[in-house]
């Protein structure tokens, strides 16, 4: 929590991950916040529950990896944490080594993310068909990890931030499938974000009684009645029994935060259940790749 006059900052460390950058365009004063790195996503989502800091940063989507399963899972499932805000930020990989390795040419081992090994998986099936690929709970860790062994002939995928910390050469640089892709990270947390929006959504978990998946229609047909827009749709299995799903749902609420709330209750006047997951600002970062 609170560190002095610090608001307390969970992210997926360590330092030098994609997080941490999301971190820095939400708050880019570092003077009024203390940042503290977990290991993995899910330890950021436990710490979010256990109020173990002010606010805390996960990745929810990736634009070619799709969902990041553990977020998600971690939303419907275990915590009731709201979210507070949503900042995009666009998502470049570099192919890295240890600066031992510069004459190398038979790379062995390629570390990274299992989100980043996906979206960059045709760089790496033209190049590097047979290298052998090692998820990471982090790009940034990736980076740590080769850093720390100069004498093996391994790669990491990080971001240029990664590469500077650890003192990394880099081999290839955008190496992503699609120089447009893009992550989603949402901020978790009790406390009200005052941030300038480029927009305003909603998230909400409906589900229905009886395995009655048809109810989805009358829910879109609600929601369009209001005059609001889903802007994604996912289900995702209720962990009780085949064929039982809730669904998540993002709305863009931007000047129509009436018209939703009037949906919502019309949702469960239909005699569904509905959570409401947060309204918050958008933002989309700019890092100066």
């Amino acid at each position: 929590m609170m560190k002095g006059n610090k608001k307390s900052i969970g992210y997926l460390g360590p330092t030098g991950t994609f997080t941490e950058l999301a971190v820095n365009a939400l708050f880019p004063n570092r003077q009024s916040v203390s940042l503290q790195g977990y290991s993995s996503i899910q330890a950021c989502l436990l710490a979010a529950r256990q109020i173990e800091t002010n606010y805390t940063v996960v990745p929810i989507e990736n634009s070619i990896g799709g969902s990041v399963d553990m977020t998600l899972d971690w939303l419907i499932n275990e915590i009731n944490v709201p979210i507070q805000a949503e900042v995009r930020l666009p998502i470049h990989h570099e192919l890295l080594a240890n600066q031992s390795q510069s004459s190398t040419h038979n790379y062995e081992v390629v570390y990274g993310h299992p989100q980043a090994l996906k979206q960059c998986n045709q760089y790496l099936q033209d190049f590097y068909p047979d290298i052998e690929q090692r998820a990471t709970d982090s790009s940034a860790l990736a980076a740590k990890i080769i850093s720390e062994n100069p004498d093996e002939a391994w790669l990491a995928i990080a971001n240029f931030v990664a590469k500077d910390i650890y003192g990394l050469l880099e081999i290839k640089k955008n190496i992503e499938n699609n120089i447009m892709n893009m992550t989603r990270f949402i901020v978790l947390g009790y406390e009200e974000l005052m941030l300038p929006e480029d927009s305003m959504k909603s998230s909400i978990i409906v589900s229905f009684p009886e395995k009655k998946l048809m109810m989805l229609h009358k829910v879109l047909a609600i929601i369009d009645y209001w005059g609001i827009t889903p802007t994604k749709i996912e289900s995702v299995p209720m962990k009780t029994e085949l064929g039982e799903y809730v669904f998540l749902i993002d709305i863009d609420t931007t000047n129509v935060l009436s018209s939703y709330l009037r949906a919502c209750s019309d949702i469960r006047d239909l005699n569904c259940k509905l959570r409401q997951l947060g309204t918050y600002p958008v933002l989309t970062a700019d890092i100066g790749y």
